[in-house]
């Protein structure tokens, strides 16, 4: 394919079609020829290469991604005046549907001329890669993805000098700089350090702190406290937001004196800053040896297995060796060039490979290589983009709306590339299954660092700035998305971008934006902006320009005032916003959430975050049809019929009992959290799908046939409950039950039975005064990870079992699903 956005335009567009049920068949035969015509010219061969020589291609190109925008704009409007009027073939023409659908179609025939002119060839064989390479590379995936510093090779010296420095006693305060090129591995050398149990042993305080190019010291005072875990209480945190400058400086000092601690700040680019620092030492890092890069690309390289004979050394055939040293060399011993190429060549057949090679040689010149500078670094990270299927081109440049060093939740992630239309629907997986895969693909191709896992499940990422600057500038070739930085706004006008994130700008920024320049805007993200406070007006002064959003992520807004005061609701705000799939909010105290909710029948994901009480939903909460993901702190009850497709409750309130029909109502349930407010016995329907469930309150009895009734269960916490009897009868029963957390059990003993818990392989245990947990030969079979009170009799067999990896930064509500 020619682009990936207008693959993307294209499908939106097919969507977009199907919906409209009620579409004349006379409009419906109109779009739907000029989207196979649009579909049909995006296969086109070598376009996607030519466009970089040629400037008429390139031009060309363009033209088709401004046709299938073009294309949605027309479509959308079509469906908010369907959704309006009940259209008939003359009102369409009224409100111009007909005229710009021909115009469209004359710019078409114009663009289809012009491919002729420019001898651009049809495609002959379409095709990313064949589907048995990719499942031959699925049963090769690594079964838990690599750590950001697991593999560090090299450095060995670099290691033992720092730690030296960094623990050599000093009655003054001591700063060490690791300088070097971009990709080179500071950052990974000083997570190494900074977790290494020899350096942080000697250190009562520890913290992190990521510094941006253009870094606010107020910010960055604010950043360094939360690092060492302070302020501990929701009071503590909102008094460090209002602090100045000097208020910090006490405070940081308060923190600090009369300690020894370690402060890494990363990513600093003002070397001005530390200046006035009495002594620095500058630790200068050195590129890899040839052997060094050697050992690091076959750690990173997956080599299949092609001659039938597993040996598990995962070596490079003999005959690709001299092949495989030459593309490592180009390299130049930098190691996020060669951990990226790994990336690449091992999604490739062998036989590929000697084609990959003749692509280096092609885009980068022999100079480009004989020097160490970041030209070839590019060259190497824009190779693997090129390699890109189109799906995960998209999903790649998204990860440029994110801020510099920003740990991103993988949930929210996956989350926002659905409500985009990303994802395409795989048979027998959810879309958030299909988005997890595309996301663990990112990682395995080493564009995408794992930041944080909890039982080898992905929970935050991060994107290494020389990446994240070729998203961001492959983005403006293609209008993709725009960084608002509190500049002027430098897009062009009318703008075309249809994605933008603000950094550290709120609400008030936008509210002058000429209305043309944003008719095209669909997503919009605010980062950073915690600072800042909105009006509710501010927001409905600016949905008025775009009523086309899909995307509204308003987490660190805070405003002024409560959702349901004179100044307007907050979602009566956003109500007309019929097109909208993503709302996040926090930050605000809100009792409840008004009843046109139920108008935006396209939202998937509703995410209320550090809400300070629980909210009451209305009845017209069941008409959202599409929501999939409701994520807050909601009073119990209100109506789920229809909410077929939501797979996220969390978390409930509920004053006695919680009950729905199984069979017509959350029949997609995969994670569910409550909190019982009085004691009450629990009660569970039919669910099929619940994955997790997370149970918190005074719990008399468990279901005695809740092993039938959650068959799928596998992630189960009950907190601060009070059984009248042992429940690890019926719990052992549970069939794919893999973690298990009981918190504040108040009996005498647990007792499992031979062969119980077949599948448990996480066993938690806190509070209460239980005494035994008595486990028969042949119980809990897969056990491996096993925390549980000092005092507590185990059988001598579970003696061996560790701690849960991680355990102390782990919290139950980070449980995978």
């Amino acid at each position: 394919m020619v682009d990936a956005v207008v693959s993307s335009e294209v499908r939106r567009l097919g969507g977009l079609l199907i919906d409209q049920v009620i579409f004349l068949q006379r409009v419906r035969d109109e779009v739907n020829y000029l989207r196979t015509k649009l579909e049909y010219m995006c296969f086109l061969k070598d376009a996607e290469e030519k466009q970089d020589q040629d400037s008429r291609i390139r031009k060309w190109v363009s033209d088709i991604r401004d046709a299938a925008y073009e294309a949605e704009d027309i479509m959308t409007g079509f469906k908010a005046c369907l959704r309006k009027h009940f259209c008939i073939y003359k009102q369409a023409n009224k409100y111009g549907i007909g005229k710009e659908i021909q115009e469209w179609k004359n710019r078409l025939d114009e663009i289809d001329r012009n491919h002729e002119i420019f001898k651009i060839r049809n495609i002959e064989a379409v095709g990313e890669g064949s589907s048995s390479m990719n499942e031959r590379f699925k049963q090769l995936r690594r079964t838990t993805p690599y750590e950001d510093d697991q593999h560090v090779v090299g450095f060995t010296k670099d290691v033992e000098l720092l730690t030296s420095k960094l623990l050599q006693e000093t009655p003054h305060q001591c700063v060490i700089s690791i300088v070097g090129m971009g990709g080179l591995g500071k950052t990974t050398l000083a997570r190494k350090l900074y977790n290494s149990s020899s350096v942080g042993d000697k250190f009562k305080r520890k913290g992190w702190v990521s510094v941006s190019k253009d870094y606010n010291i107020q910010n960055l005072l604010r950043k360094t406290i939360k690092s060492f875990k302070m302020p501990t209480s929701k009071d503590e945190l909102e008094m460090l937001e209002k602090m100045e400058i000097e208020d910090l400086e006490c405070r940081l000092h308060e923190l600090l004196k009369e300690s020894r601690y370690l402060v890494v700040i990363d990513d600093v680019w003002d070397t001005d800053a530390w200046a006035s620092l009495r002594r620095k030492y500058v630790h200068e890092l050195p590129f890899l040896q040839p052997e060094e890069s050697w050992e690091l690309f076959c750690k990173i390289v997956v080599f299949p297995d092609y001659n039938g004979v597993d040996d598990k050394t995962n070596r490079c055939p003999p005959s690709l060796e001299e092949l495989a040293r030459d593309l490592v060399r180009k390299c130049q011993g930098l190691p996020l060039a060669i951990v990226v190429l790994g990336g690449l060549l091992s999604r490739k057949h062998l036989n590929e490979w000697p084609k990959l090679q003749g692509r280096f040689w092609r885009h980068v010149s022999g100079d480009d290589f004989e020097s160490h500078d970041s030209a070839h670094v590019k060259q190497i990270l824009a190779l693997s983009f090129t390699d890109l299927p189109h799906h995960l081109k998209l999903c790649f440049l998204y990860l440029g709306l994110f801020p510099e060093d920003f740990e991103i939740e993988a949930d929210r992630l996956t989350r926002l590339w659905v409500a985009e239309g990303f994802i395409q629907q795989a048979q027998g997986e959810t879309l958030e299954e299909t988005a997890a895969e595309y996301l663990n693909e990112l990682i395995d191709r080493n564009l995408i660092q794992v930041a944080k896992r909890t039982w080898m499940r992905i929970r935050r990422s991060r994107v290494h700035d020389l990446l994240r600057d070729l998203a961001i500038e492959k983005s403006k070739e293609l209008n993709f998305l725009h960084i608002y930085d509190g500049n002027v706004y430098s897009a062009p006008s009318p703008c075309k971008h249809r994605r933008l994130a603000s950094h550290s700008y709120g609400l008030k920024r936008f509210a002058s934006f000429d209305q043309s320049s944003n008719l095209h805007l669909r997503t919009l993200l605010f980062f950073n902006s915690e600072n800042e406070s909105a009006e509710i007006g501010e927001l409905q002064f600016l949905y008025e320009k775009l009523r086309l959003w899909r995307v509204l992520d308003l987490e660190e807004i805070i405003f002024n005032h409560s959702p349901e005061t004179e100044h307007g609701s907050l979602v009566d705000a956003i109500d007309k916003l019929i097109h909208l799939r993503y709302f996040r909010i926090s930050g605000f105290k809100m009792n409840k959430i008004p009843p046109s909710i139920g108008n935006l029948q396209t939202l998937q994901t509703l995410e209320c975050s550090e809400f300070r009480t629980s909210t009451m939903l209305p009845d017209e909460i069941c008409n959202a049809k599409q929501l999939r993901h409701l994520s807050g702190c909601f009073k119990w009850p209100f109506r789920v019929e229809n909410l077929t497709n939501l797979q996220t409750l969390n978390y409930i309130e509920v004053d006695d009992r919680m009950e729905f029909n199984p069979s017509r109502d959350l029949i997609n349930l995969r994670e569910l959290v409550g909190h019982c407010l009085e004691s009450y016995t629990a009660t569970t329907s039919h669910c099929q799908h619940l994955l997790q469930l997370k149970l918190d309150g005074r719990i008399g009895k468990l279901p005695t046939k809740m092993h039938e009734f959650l068959p799928n269960l596998k992630y189960l916490s009950l907190v601060g409950w009070k059984m009248e009897e042992d429940p690890m009868p019926l719990l052992e029963k549970l069939p794919k039950l893999t973690i298990l957390d009981l918190n504040g059990f108040w009996g005498n003993k647990f007792a499992c039975t031979a062969g119980g818990f077949a599948q448990l392989e996480i066993l938690t245990v806190f509070g209460g005064d239980m005494k035994e947990l008595q486990v028969d030969e042949g119980g809990m079979p897969l056990l491996r990870g096993l925390f549980i009170p000092i005092n507590l009799s185990i059988p001598e067999r579970l003696r061996s079992i560790p701690i849960p990896k991680n355990w102390g930064l782990v919290r139950v509500d980070e449980w995978p699903y």
